[in-house]
């Protein structure tokens, strides 16, 4: 039985070579159209971009006509007024925020400016005021300091505060370890914190304190301020020492509280002891 073989190539080529080449010439004119239209979509979509945004840099609809100010407590509006005023007409696309919150940075009261833009003509912003921890004596004037160290505003009627202690004879680092001891003190003791009326720094570590109920200065180290404290007011009880009584106390030594008598006819301290804590009273 022998086999036969269809040598003709059929199944290697189509029936119509025409038909194919049809196809093909459809083919390639529907990708020659297809990216056509997206480039005309796309330079639509620029052209269109362009117009908007040409229009929004010139439609009056866009300038800036409000400002809404919250959070400026002690920041006078005024002050903030006479900032923004500069940027009122101008077109809100325009407008760059980052120079509006550096303007407006330069206030005393400011920490920082949030701002966002309303459409079509409105500025909202919101001022994050600093809060004062001391009271800077700069020669017969007091100034806020924050918590950075920095003074940043005379202390006014409109804005006073007489309970913050007052930081002396303080400026550059010396000020900024007062400030980071009230704030540390503050943190760890408020009652003993509320005793204090004003710092004075006293090389090279340590502070000359005035206790406002003692109505006294009392010299001491920061790391054992607040257990020395009690120990001198368990002292003044003992003794009953009343206010202005005592001259001063020094605090700064490791097992011993140094009080030197105010001197006032017919005051005569009686000794006293602490446990492991002993008490000295200073001669003239």
């Amino acid at each position: 039985m022998s086999a036969r073989y269809d040598t003709t190539e059929r199944f290697f080529r189509p029936a119509d070579v025409a038909a194919l080449r049809r196809n093909q010439r459809r083919i390639q004119i529907q990708r020659i159209i297809l990216g056509g239209s997206r480039v005309l979509a796309v330079a639509a979509v620029l052209v269109a971009a362009g117009w908007i945004w040409r229009h929004t840099q010139s439609d009056a609809r866009f300038a800036l006509k409000t400002i809404e100010v919250t959070g400026a407590v002690h920041t006078p509006r005024a002050a903030v007024d006479a900032v923004t005023r500069a940027y009122v007409g101008g077109n809100l696309f325009r407008l760059n925020i980052s120079n509006v919150q550096s303007d407006l940075g330069k206030l005393g009261w400011v920490s920082r400016i949030e701002a966002e833009k309303k459409l079509p003509d409105t500025l909202r912003i919101r001022v994050v005021e600093r809060m004062p921890v001391a009271l800077l004596q700069a020669g017969d004037k007091l100034r806020y300091v924050d918590e950075s160290g920095a003074a940043f505003a005379e202390l006014t009627p409109s804005a006073g505060d007489g309970d913050l202690p007052i930081i002396a004879n303080a400026a550059g680092a010396e000020l900024q370890r007062c400030v980071a001891f009230l704030r540390a003190l503050r943190a760890r003791d408020a009652d003993v914190y509320a005793r204090l009326s004003e710092i004075r720094p006293v090389a090279p570590d340590a502070f000359a304190l005035f206790d406002r109920q003692l109505g006294t200065v009392i010299y001491a180290n920061a790391n054992d301020l607040s257990p020395k404290w009690r120990d001198l007011y368990a002292i003044a009880r003992s003794e009953q020492f009343d206010r202005g009584a005592i001259e001063y106390a020094d605090l700064r030594f490791a097992d011993r509280i140094v009080i030197k008598p105010s001197g006032r006819p017919g005051f005569s301290p009686a000794a006293g002891l602490l446990p492991m804590q002993g008490v000295i009273h200073a001669e003239d």
